[in-house]
């Protein structure tokens, strides 16, 4: 029975408590990870972390907080989302271009926008196997809210 002061116990479904130290070393780490990993590639990774970082930290922060309430946080899964959430950010590519009407934004984005795919992808992988290996044992069960 409830009253005012207990309400009724609503079924929330069983969510993951985000480590904080570990999502916030695995955010910076991943990129970096990768960048130190694969910098020897005509410096390509290295402009990719200096162009894409803030991209990476403004969009990325967000929805990777909002899918690990509900997930373990496989890398791979990681990978497939930070593809998706690039894919989207990279819609509004042509869409900035055809609003201005300039084509050399459109085929600039889009150019960024394909070498963004591969670095999300790739930063969302090593963000993952970072969260997971840092996670600590508390963090890795979902509890009911």
């Amino acid at each position: 029975m409830h009253t005012l002061i207990t309400p009724p116990q609503v079924p929330y479904p069983p969510r993951y408590i985000i480590d904080p130290v570990a999502f916030f070393i695995a955010l910076i780490g991943g990129p970096l990870l990768f960048t130190a990993l694969s910098f020897w590639v005509l410096l390509i990774p290295v402009f990719a972390l200096i162009l894409g970082g803030p991209v990476y930290l403004v969009v990325g922060t967000p929805i990777l907080l909002w899918y690990l309430r509900d997930h373990d946080g496989d890398p791979i899964d990681l990978a497939v989302l930070g593809l998706i959430a690039m894919g989207c950010v990279g819609l509004l590519v042509p869409l900035a271009a055809a609003f201005t009407g300039d084509g050399d934004l459109l085929a600039s984005g889009l150019i960024l926008s394909g070498f963004g795919m591969i670095f999300a992808m790739a930063w969302a992988y090593c963000f993952g196997r970072i969260y997971q290996h840092l996670r600590r044992d508390f963090f890795a069960k979902p509890r009911r809210m």
